[in-house]
């Protein structure tokens, strides 16, 4: 559990005021995977931003959902999650794709493991004497810190400095040396004797003052000049000073003085540098100090950075194999810096390394043991997470392969390639490969991964596999919630979709329990009543196949006729491939568009009307029995029908609003005018509660069903005040 907390076994989460949601409890049983399942619009995605903002304690990004138009603030109460995860668009979009890489932190994410760090701290242990040196001595942690400092100003590399921009100039005598010139000499008080920096600035001032002049008179005292003097320094400081030049003398010098005060640097290799800077002539001699200082620098920073490096997973398997030479390769050679870090504490550093050294000598075999029992633990679990997910690719149908490599202590790269490709054909930006599905379910997966490896105590599933192909959702659930360590297996889910099937499949198909995956799972259906988001319970004897249902709900005496008859045309669909001419059907379709006898459109060709119409009712009357065609026709008369509007349930409700819309009337139909006055309402009723649907399960309507009860009350007004028209 994240955080090691003990949380309730259910939590009831209260979220106030927000978008569409005015009031709601949200029940999150630990350990189970939580299926909220609601129609677009309910509210589901706010439920997941609330609980993630409330929870990252985000004000700013929770106040967002404030309901358009209103001074309520939104609000979370009872929320014991201090840990959560959301998977959303926001996550594949933003997070994971990036950069076109997937993870900054891919050992974290993948190769974390507890019996690896046991390991790694075992071996660490034996080589304590050697890296306390890094955590005893502040000396060492400054050293390190201040060595590549003359390497970066120097650009220095492969043994020689760079000769070029402000160190280039410092090599042909310019940024110093106005001593070395009589014009200047009246300038003395200003660069003799000073510090280097103090006099950069000056030389710097008076370089720019050069562009303040204005005839003979003087830019600071307004004095006049004698210009044929002053015109002579001009140049001459034009000559010498660069700012580039100056920048890279101050900076050399500053690191010379700055490793002289700490007892790094020899006390003469300053007056040196100071003797050659400036001078023309001293062009060579210069070029060569500041190449042996930065050989010196380069040596005494890798060796110290070797010995901080030197730990299991930075060692090749090779290396492993010949750890006497490595220990050897970490003992400083004090020749190799004899010109300018023979200093006491330098000197006092490397006698204490070289101890610490011989006494790791002493146990090579101990440390080889340990160092290829981390890289054995190491490839293993590369092998199992490569293996895993290549797995999940191929039974997604994914022509990728997933590549996972690491890099160093506490360091991993992963990537794609092609199927069949090198391991080394990167996919450098699979944003631009992957179609939405494909990067949709990668995420997913490396989602789970990165969730585990922080130790989530709530995990959000925003819609996760709606626009998934079957092959895909099987694949991905089933390795979402699988019996390996790393799923989400007895974890606290929350799973918000608009997508009925896994409700189908885990609630009533038994999916995970089919493939011995024991989750429990808890499934709710979300009803948003004009603001109040409630929760009904939906279990495995709320979910039937669609043919049973529309079989039952037909024989169904206590159910309404029009529901009754509703349903017994879907069961013909669903059952007879040539419904269209089955007689049972076109009688049923006729009832629906309100045809009397006289008025009966046929359309089964070779029988008679009268034929069609008794083989019809002979069938209709095993489901709804001792009832004529006319009787059934008044049964679905617009009083009754608006009666049915005012006093049935909402799926009643809604079924005769739709057999309403369906009558033949004279001039424009009541779809038409609904369209035209209310397309929204229109939308709805003949899209979204459409009797026909492509479920092969489904809830049942009579408990399971909702439509938006402002949506309901202007259907119910609509009818009414229309009906009336057509009377008159």
């Amino acid at each position: 559990m994240g955080n090691n907390r003990e949380l309730s076994e259910e939590q009831k989460i209260e979220v106030m005021h927000c978008n569409c949601i005015e009031h709601a409890v949200i029940s999150i049983k630990h350990g189970t995977l939580n299926i909220k399942y609601g129609s677009n619009g309910t509210g589901k995605t706010t439920i997941s931003k609330a609980i993630k903002h409330f929870v990252n304690q985000d004000e700013e990004e929770l106040l967002k959902l404030k309901p358009y138009n209103s001074d309520r603030i939104p609000k979370i109460n009872d929320c014991e999650f201090r840990n959560v995860k959301v998977f959303d668009e926001t996550y594949v979009n933003r997070y994971l794709f990036e950069n076109g890489s997937f993870f900054d932190n891919s050992y974290q994410v993948f190769l974390r493991d507890r019996k690896l760090e046991a390991l790694k701290a075992s071996t660490e242990s034996l080589l304590k004497g050697l890296q306390h040196i890094f955590e005893e001595s502040e000396d060492i942690k400054v050293l390190l810190d201040f060595l590549p400092e003359y390497l970066n100003t120097t650009s220095f590399e492969q043994g020689k400095i760079k000769k070029r921009g402000g160190v280039g100039e410092l090599l042909k005598g310019n940024g110093s040396g106005f001593e070395k010139y009589d014009e200047l000499n009246s300038y003395r008080p200003f660069f003799e004797g000073r510090e280097f920096s103090a006099v950069s600035k000056w030389a710097k001032w008076r370089h720019e003052g050069i562009t303040q002049m204005n005839g003979s008179c003087c830019p600071f005292c307004t004095e006049n000049m004698d210009l044929d003097k002053i015109n002579n320094q001009n140049e001459t400081i034009s000559k010498v000073f660069k700012s580039s030049a100056l920048k890279a003398a101050n900076e050399v010098l500053a690191f010379l003085q700055k490793g002289k005060e700490s007892g790094y640097i020899d006390s003469g290799s300053v007056e040196r540098f100071e003797k050659y800077i400036g001078d023309t002539a001293k062009a060579n001699e210069l070029e060569a100090e500041m190449n042996r200082l930065g050989i010196e620098t380069e040596y005494l920073y890798n060796k110290l950075k070797q010995l901080l490096d030197f730990k299991p997973m930075n060692i090749s398997r090779e290396q492993i194999e010949e750890i006497e030479t490595q220990l050897e390769c970490l003992t400083i050679d004090s020749r190799q810096i004899s010109g300018f870090y023979l200093t006491d504490k330098i000197n006092t550093l490397t006698k204490y390394i070289d101890e610490r050294v011989k006494e790791l000598k002493q146990k090579t075999e101990s440390i080889k043991k340990s160092f290829l029992k981390c890289q054995e633990k190491m490839e293993e679990l590369i092998k199992e997470r490569k293996s895993d997910i290549n797995k999940f690719f191929m039974i997604a149908g994914f022509p990728y392969h997933f590549v996972l490599k690491s890099i160093g202590e506490e360091a991993a790269v992963c990537y794609l390639t092609p199927n069949n490709a090198d391991e080394h054909d990167k996919i450098d930006k699979p944003e631009e490969h992957l179609s939405w599905g494909e990067k949709n379910a990668f995420s997913l997966v490396m989602f789970m991964f990165e969730t585990l490896s922080d130790d989530a105590d709530l995990i959000i599933l925003d819609d996760p596999i709606t626009s998934f192909d079957k092959n895909k959702k099987f694949a991905i659930i089933k390795r979402l919630f699988d019996n390996t360590n790393f799923s989400f297996k007895n974890k606290t889910v929350l799973m918000l979709t608009h997508d009925l099937q896994p409700v189908i499949d885990y609630v009533h198909g038994k999916f995970l329990r089919k493939y011995n995956l024991h989750t429990p799972v808890y499934a709710t259906y979300l009803i948003n009543n004009n603001g109040t988001l409630i929760e009904r319970e939906i279990d495995e004897n709320d979910l039937k196949n669609i043919v049973e249902l529309t079989k039952d709900l037909s024989k169904d005496a206590s159910s309404e006729i029009p529901v009754r008859l509703i349903n017994l045309r879907k069961l013909i669909e669903l059952t007879e491939p040539n419904y269209l001419e089955n007689f049972a059907y076109d009688v049923l379709s006729n009832l629906i568009h309100g045809r009397s006898l006289s008025m009966y459109q046929s359309r089964i060709i070779g029988t008679t009307t009268e034929e069609v119409i008794a083989n019809g009712l002979q069938f209709i009357n095993e489901y709804i029995s001792d009832m004529d065609y006319m009787q059934l026709l008044e049964s679905i008369s617009d009083s009754k029908l608006l009666k049915l509007i005012d006093i049935g349930d909402k799926y009643t409700q809604t079924i005769s609003i739709r057999l309403l819309f369906e009558k033949d009337r004279a001039g424009d139909n009541l779809l038409s005018q609904l369209k035209n006055e209310y397309p929204y309402l229109c939308k709805f009723i003949n899209e979204t509660n459409h009797i026909e649907n492509d479920y092969i399960f489904q809830l049942n309507p009579i408990d399971f069903f909702e439509i938006p009860d402002d949506y309901l009350i202007q259907l119910k007004e609509f009818c009414n005040s229309k009906l009336e028209e057509f009377e008159k």
